[in-house]
């Protein structure tokens, strides 16, 4: 005999209907309190929450078009896993079988799949969420120890420094992982026995910037304005580009007037060191890669990521000149030395240091900077 069905207590009906209500409330009044907020013109608060809880779309939409497949990367990961399967689950048996013979305690009968992919997965969140706290922690030393004011304007400038410095550092991996491939740096540009312009520096190291597939479409048969090369050259790549100076190239014009649409690069090679098909090798810098300029922040004269030109003397002055080094930031700008090293050169640095510093094999002695 079939039982009837249980009405559910009406107390239990009434707390979900509170529940249902309770949260509908709140919603009404968060969004009452941020439309006050807005007419108010207090939106700082409204950011905070909107990158607190919503910050990941942004940094998806900057970062996914960046990303690029490697098919042996996602092979080897999945063979990987599955080593790591097959281990885990031959080890969980044995595990199993050893507490069995010694009847201590009640153990299954045998280790189930379902625990070892359990298992794998507890693996992955305990490393992602170790990145996660490492990340955290750094974010948190960085806002307590930055030199700006914890305004909007400064919190903004901070991070633009920041990942500004962030870009130069990835750049300077770029430029040694292609060393270590080549054995040297790349030539500043490349032209042909006429004098044609090429390919520049940046080009060559592109697919130690994760754009290995990029770099693949490039026909360096032909000079990279040729219309072949053309599409390639107008995708705009993040990691050399300063925050907030978006598409801007020099003297205001827009990207599709002043460079036919090619995407610019806001960082420029030292010429000392990467010029006219030639670039250095480690040992020719004879000065020292720690007080030897490789590239740095460019503000004007700005040049399209795949002009072979794209390189000029730091001698000229950090902000003292349009053919030089230098940043929006206000003070100085950021340089990158051939160890890798990222520091921020005031423009009040001294001339003869400044010359010092830009020349690999000057023999000079350097002082503080």
């Amino acid at each position: 005999m079939e039982s009837d069905p249980v009405e559910p207590p009406k107390k239990n009906r009434r707390t979900i209907v509170a529940c249902f209500v309770g949260i509908a409330t709140l919603f009404v009044v968060v969004i009452a309190l941020a439309v006050f907020l807005a007419c108010a013109g207090a939106v700082f608060p409204l950011q905070i929450l909107f990158y607190t809880f919503l910050g990941w779309l942004p940094f998806l939409n900057r970062v996914i078009p960046q990303m690029t497949v490697s098919v042996s990367g996602l092979v080897t990961t999945f063979l990987l896993v599955v080593i790591m399967a097959v281990v885990m689950q031959l080890l969980g048996g044995y595990a199993l079988r050893r507490l069995q013979t010694q009847n201590t305690i009640a153990v299954p009968k045998q280790w189930r799949v379902r625990w070892t992919f359990a298992l794998i997965a507890l693996v992955v969140l305990s490393f992602t969420g170790g990145f996660a706290v490492v990340g955290v922690a750094h974010q948190t030393v960085w806002l307590a120890t930055v030199n700006e004011s914890l305004t909007h304007q400064g919190v903004s400038e901070a991070a633009r420094r920041s990942q500004s410095r962030n870009n130069l550092k990835q750049i300077g991996l770029a430029l040694h992982n292609y060393h270590d491939t080549f054995e040297q740096f790349p030539s500043g540009g490349s032209f042909s026995q006429a004098g044609l312009p090429q390919h520049s520096w940046i080009t060559r190291i592109i697919p130690f910037l994760d754009q290995a597939s990029l770099y693949n479409q490039i026909d360096f048969h032909q000079p990279w304005t040729a219309e072949a090369n053309r599409k390639i050259f107008e995708t705009r790549l993040y990691a050399l580009q300063i925050p907030g100076m978006g598409y801007a190239f020099d003297n205001g014009k827009s990207r599709e007037e002043n460079a036919k649409g090619y995407q610019p690069a806001h960082y420029a090679a030292n010429s000392r060191v990467l010029n006219v098909n030639s670039g250095m090798k480690f040992k020719e810098i004879t000065d020292g890669t720690s007080h030897t300029i490789l590239a740095g922040e460019i503000k004007s004269n700005i040049k399209a990521w795949g002009d072979p030109i794209n390189f000029r003397d730091p001698t000229l002055g950090i902000n003292q000149s349009p053919h030089g080094f230098g940043s929006p930031f206000a003070g100085g700008a950021h340089v990158l030395f051939c160890d890798g090293r990222v520091h921020f050169v005031t423009d009040k640095v001294d001339p003869q240091l400044l010359k010092t510093l830009s020349t690999p094999a000057g023999g000079e002695p350097v002082g503080d900077f």
